[in-house]
């Protein structure tokens, strides 16, 4: 199953954040989602409106801005804009 197909299922919240490591994501169903932040630094973005975004397709060059740090408690928006 791929994270996104288990993120649509229920509103997700973010439980842990390791800076540039990884960051944990409770799927409101008992399960919980690791993602790899080493691997894809771009994968949850904060965009203008507050709300956390999972980037399915990490583009490449591109830095995290420390503006957008994402932080425990915050919800999830699985909405994929590069499709």
């Amino acid at each position: 199953m791929k994270i996104k197909e288990l993120l649509e299922a229920m509103p997700a919240k973010i439980t842990r954040v390791v800076p540039n490591v990884s960051a944990e994501i409770d799927n409101g169903d008992g399960t919980k989602t690791t993602i790899d932040l080493k691997k894809n630094p771009t994968a949850l973005q904060k965009d203008p409106t507050g709300k956390v975004k999972l980037q399915t397709k990490p583009k490449p060059g591109t830095k995290p801005d420390p503006a957008k740090m994402i932080k425990p408690g915050m919800q999830v928006d699985t909405d994929d804009e590069t499709k």
